[in-house]
């Protein structure tokens, strides 16, 4: 299975001009999960709604296996799982009836409905809940429900756009967890500005900033070119300001003797200072200024 994308732009016309959500993006991607890393308003959204075409590029194409997605149209649909950032759910459903339904309008004979719904269930953990209404159901349990119906049709490719946005922690790694399981024979796509969503399941991290695609590269080749970057240093309260306004700080803990701060600088920044191993924290700082929408 690839996926290529060539070429892709989207711009929107606003009443004070045009703002180019998508710059011009060239990617492929083959089997495996792909984290799509960026700021609120960089663009992730735009592009899982293309690739889920829910919405056609201004220039650009996406090819699967080579042939054009456009022309391939309900043909490509039945490859596809979309979960999409708010997911419409029938609240007096329940579980098991909101499968059933959607299975329907998939295309599944009565069979295949039953073995897939009851398959899902069980993979997302729903099972003892399939008789519960939707409407009761927790923001992760709705989340899980979500991913449930996008993998009715055995997807080859699923699409997941800010999947555990609002969840608590538990169903944060519960989430990351079931992707990580289904994503053996299938390209998982999964866009998202909370670090830890993708830093132990992506193979290749994709960082988008305004449209424009700035890295694709395995978590730990990332990591790698920010080696000498990331810094600890302890500094007296009176200093805290001076290095808050002058570096990109990123965790300030507070001790007896002043502070200990985590920061990103290309140089050293005091003779004192300590580099520190990286993770995908620093990386989306140094992207990503803190304002940006960082979690």
């Amino acid at each position: 299975m690839n996926l290529t994308i060539e070429g892709i732009s989207k711009t929107f016309k606003e009443r004070h001009g045009e703002i180019k959500a998508l710059d011009n993006l060239y990617l492929e991607f083959t089997n495996g999960v792909y984290g799509i890393l960026g700021a609120n308003g960089s663009g992730k959204t735009t592009l899982m709604r293309i690739l889920a075409t829910v919405m056609k590029p201004t220039a650009g194409a996406v090819y699967l296996n080579g042939r054009d997605i456009a022309q391939m149209d309900a043909e490509y649909r039945d490859l596809i799982g979309y979960l999409p950032q708010q997911v419409g759910l029938y609240k007096n459903f329940s579980a098991e009836k909101l499968l059933h339904y959607i299975a329907a309008l998939k295309g599944l004979t009565k069979q295949e409905a039953k073995d897939k719904v009851e398959e899902t269930l069980e993979l997302v953990g729903l099972h003892k809940d399939r008789k519960k209404k939707v409407g009761k159901f927790s923001g992760g349990m709705k989340r899980r429900i979500g991913i449930a119906q996008a993998l009715l049709n055995d997807p080859k490719i699923l699409i997941v756009d800010e999947p555990t946005a609002g969840l608590d922690p538990k169903e944060r790694i519960r989430f990351r967890n079931l992707l990580s399981k289904i994503s053996a024979n299938r390209i998982v796509l999964l866009s998202t500005h909370i670090v830890s969503d993708i830093e132990f399941i992506a193979k290749e991290v994709l960082i988008l900033k305004d449209g424009k695609l700035v890295k694709k590269e395995s978590p730990s080749h990332l990591l790698k070119g920010l080696e000498q970057k990331v810094w600890s240093l302890t500094v007296k309260g009176e200093e805290l300001e001076t290095y808050q306004s002058g570096y990109k700080v990123g965790n300030i803990s507070r001790l007896q003797e002043g502070y200990h701060l985590r920061m990103i600088s290309e140089e050293k920044p005091h003779l004192k200072a300590e580099s520190v191993e990286p993770n995908l924290e620093d990386l989306y700082l140094y992207y990503f200024d803190e304002e940006e929408g960082m979690e």
